[in-house]
């Protein structure tokens, strides 16, 4: 006994220190977890269990059109989006690459490899989180949810501030629901055509993003002459139309010269890239090519050549 108070009265310090850094240790385990129960708590919040099934409430309140999903397919909306980001913080790309939609993989990710490097790995790299909620739904069944990705609490000990944003789209398949992400909405099929006395032009499909659309326009040059679609001289002459008489400009800045070039007789497909937001009530009614020009002819002419139109309803 003698032995432990003199060496207690010789280390008190050191004792006493290593004992009031435990109980602080063991606190801020205390408050982390207390804050890891309110956080899982709000987001089950709206979530009503029966029998182990997760009924998703407010998840379904769409936040653009103030309506709400139906009954009939919110569960399996919800339950497809949680598996999705599952899987990706768990760190499991490859099973949240099989959830992807055949456009989703056709379009913007043909491998699993592609989907991780461009999407899983600068998403999800760390310890994350995820929440998400009905963004919009359209007459034509088309379902938008916005998810976010944001930093673990809990791991991190710091009250989350930012996030990373995605929107993600509803896709049924034959085996029940997929997911088109990275802001994709989905392709619709046009099929619709015209013609000058110089140029033909089909367009084929529309691919739907968020932010913006592209078209893929398959053209020919009927002529022993090159043609040029747009000359670039001003940034409003390749447009579509809407219903409305509002105009959406086209991209084609990012094009390289002999991408808007037509050889004589040539066939060619193209995809442009126009300004319009995704958006439920848009009516979009043409597309327009207002400078059309006669490679030749411009040189010689430049700013004083006149151009040919061409429009396509859609």
């Amino acid at each position: 006994m003698h032995k432990l108070l003199r060496y207690y009265s010789q280390n008190r310090l050191k004792i006493w220190a290593m004992i009031l850094a435990t109980i602080f240790i063991l606190v801020v385990i205390q408050v982390l977890n207390n804050i890891a129960k309110e956080n899982r708590e709000k987001e089950k919040e709206g979530k009503e269990t029966t029998d182990n099934v997760v009924s998703y409430q407010n998840e379904s309140k769409t936040i653009v059109t103030k309506n709400k999903v139906s009954e009939v397919y919110k569960d399996d909306f919800g339950k497809i989006i949680d598996e999705f980001y599952t899987h990706c913080i768990n760190h499991e790309p490859e099973k949240a690459y099989q959830l992807l939609a055949p456009e989703s993989k056709k379009i913007l990710y043909e491998t699993e490899e592609k989907f991780e490097e461009l999407y899983y790995k600068e998403k999800f790299e760390g310890n994350k989180q995820y929440s998400f909620q009905s963004w919009t739904q359209s007459a034509d069944d088309i379902y938008v949810y916005q998810v976010k990705i944001y930093d673990n609490m809990l791991a991190t000990g710091k009250k989350v501030t930012e996030y990373v944003e995605d929107y993600v789209t509803i896709v049924p398949v034959k085996t029940g629901y997929q997911l088109n992400i990275s802001g994709y909405i989905g392709r619709k099929q046009i099929g619709k055509r015209n013609s000058n006395d110089a140029i033909s032009a089909e367009i084929s499909v529309c691919d739907t993003y968020m932010d913006h659309q592209v078209y893929t326009v398959r053209l020919k040059n009927n002529t022993d002459q090159t043609w040029i679609l747009d000359t670039r001289r001003k940034t409003n002459t390749t447009y579509i139309e809407e219903e409305n008489t509002n105009k959406y400009y086209s991209y084609l800045y990012e094009k390289e010269e002999e991408e808007l070039m037509l050889n004589p007789k040539e066939s060619k497909e193209i995809q442009i890239k126009f300004n319009v937001s995704y958006r439920n009530n848009l009516k979009l009614k043409k597309l327009n090519f207002m400078d059309l020009v006669e490679q030749n002819e411009y040189e010689e002419k430049n700013d004083e050549v006149e151009a040919k139109t061409l429009t396509i309803d859609l």
